[in-house]
């Protein structure tokens, strides 16, 4: 008897999926646990198996459609076999499944808009970018502004200046954009007045075409009337998608704080070039990087601090008897969170060497589910791009994030008081007030600052 193979549920924020690769052809004959296709979800791609002996017989979508969960992607039977009751049942699924999840999406996006928004703890700076075209709108138009202070210089050192330049504010601004004197302009309006018809002549050519002065810096009229590239409309991904969804409802439901503290990074570096060297001595090709030292404090702060180590849970709080350590890691498409489980207990080789297989596998997207889901709390580092200090966004259901900023050289207060060259990193720590209060998130980063400024402590 034929069945249907269902878009399976790879992850707990997965709506669908987009299948991007089928692995077997129609009329191929599969087995059970062998791959039909490669599916994309908002976390990684994953393979789907078949549960059943037979043949290959529909595929109902083709590489590259996106399937809700639970949406019919193949049907496998017995060759030859009736299958044209399935595939109506196939279509008329879909297509239930689709307004199941769009209900879904309008009743949360509801539920966002509903929900209060938390008062800032601090004034935010404007968030609106100013736009390329606008930058170079005041570039061109301050340029030509000294173009014609030059035309007017010259103007009135000849003689030929006679009272001031009349011309309408179309014109000034057509001339102020295209970078163009006006006094090169012969105005055909009432009284010699110069019209945007008139500036729009000189560009064609006629009306005695405005010649560019030279502007020391500036851009020549090629590079100004270049044209530009068409702007690009960007389908979101899966993960584009959920990341966009959850971090929304992040910042519209949980009521962040947020805590920075200071730690002296001379003692961690010192230990750091120290382990590299016993390490290369052992013939050991693995390298201690700075995140692994910060990935282990994060761990074992947690243990000694194990209100961080928790989740709001509507009329409760979980506060996790493991720390399950996830941290970020940038993709193309979006950003991940690998976790590490159990990452109090590892020792700090064995924390280096799964970050770095997980983090490589990340980026290749072959994660398992359950090596990005289940993390206690969250490590977000920005350091290698120099970022010396930023405030991260909670990841529910956890309670907390820490962001980790650049080790910069900065004079400091020596324990004796002199001013000498040290190096200096923050660690921010972003809470939900819900679950955690400021003096908990207080202590944590004190822990954890104590064990990087005293390295060795890592080891146990």
């Amino acid at each position: 008897m034929a069945h249907a193979i269902l878009m399976p549920r790879m992850s707990d924020s997965m709506v669908e999926g987009t299948l991007t690769k089928w692995l077997k052809n129609e009329g191929d004959v599969v087995k059970n646990g062998d791959l039909l296709a490669e599916i994309e979800t908002d976390k990684a791609t994953q393979d789907v198996e078949c549960f059943e002996d037979g043949v290959l017989l529909k595929q109902t979508v083709a590489a590259g459609g996106v399937v809700p969960v639970g949406g019919p992607i193949c049907i496998v039977g017995k060759a030859g076999e009736d299958i044209s009751s399935l595939l109506a049942q196939a279509a008329t699924d879909t297509s239930l499944q689709s307004s199941k999840v769009k209900a879904e999406s309008a009743t949360k996006a509801a539920d966002e808009k509903r929900a209060p928004v938390a008062p800032p703890s601090e004034p935010s700076a404007p968030t609106t970018p100013v736009q390329p075209v606008v930058a170079a709108e005041f570039k061109n138009a301050a340029r030509g502004a000294v173009i014609e202070t030059q035309a007017m210089d010259e103007a009135a050192e000849k003689g030929e200046l006679e009272g001031r330049l009349r011309a309408s504010p179309l014109a000034r601004k057509i001339a102020a954009q295209k970078g163009i004197s006006l006094y090169d302009v012969k105005g055909t309006g009432p009284g010699g007045r110069i019209t945007a018809e008139d500036v729009q002549a000189a560009l064609e050519g006629k009306n005695g075409r405005a010649k560019l002065a030279p502007v020391e810096g500036g851009l020549s009229q090629v590079a100004i009337a270049a044209p530009r590239a068409a702007s690009e409309r960007l389908p979101l991904s899966n993960m584009r998608k959920t990341i966009a969804r959850r971090l929304a409802e992040s910042k519209s439901t949980i009521p962040h704080f947020y805590s920075t503290i200071e730690i002296d990074a001379s003692p961690m570096m010192e230990f750091r070039e120290k382990l590299n060297v016993g390490l290369a001595a052992q013939g050991s090709s693995l390298k201690i990087t700075v995140n692994d030292l910060v990935l282990k404090a994060a761990a074992l702060a947690a243990k000694e601090v194990p209100e961080v180590n928790a989740s709001w849970d509507g009329d409760a709080i979980i506060r996790h008897a493991a720390v399950h350590l996830s941290f970020a890691v940038s993709l193309p498409s979006g950003l991940i969170t690998p976790t590490i489980r159990d990452a109090d207990l590892k020792p700090l080789k064995q924390m280096a060497m799964e970050a770095k297989e997980l983090g490589k596998r990340a980026k290749d997207k072959g994660l398992k589910p359950e090596e990005f889901t289940g993390g206690t709390l969250t490590v977000s580092n920005l350091g290698m791009f120099g970022v010396s200090h930023f405030q991260a966004i909670v990841n529910p259901p956890q309670a907390v994030i820490m962001a980790v900023g650049a080790i910069l050289k900065k004079p400091v207060v020596s324990p004796d008081g002199q001013i000498v060259a040290g190096q200096v990193m923050t660690l921010t720590l972003s809470g939900d007030h819900r679950v955690v209060d400021g003096s908990d998130g207080a202590r944590y980063l004190q822990a954890a600052k104590n064990l990087l400024e005293n390295p060795t402590l890592l080891l146990f």
